[in-house]
């Protein structure tokens, strides 16, 4: 499950199903604020998944 979690293609499904429903709701932001919130989400998780590489002083 984890595996298919970190698929880069999996996420960008979740996210386009996310705004279609939220546009459906009439309740969507602007297109480029979700991309916005989208790319910071994305790079937070991509920085803690890198910083929980690097080795810890002993």
């Amino acid at each position: 499950m984890k595996k298919r979690l970190a698929n880069p293609l999996f996420i960008a499904a979740v996210v386009g199903l996310a705004y279609q429903v939220l546009e459906k709701y009439n309740v969507a932001p602007e297109f480029g604020m979700w991309q916005i919130g989208v790319d910071v989400v994305t790079y937070a998780l991509i920085g803690s998944g890198v910083y929980s590489t690097f080795k810890k002083p002993e």
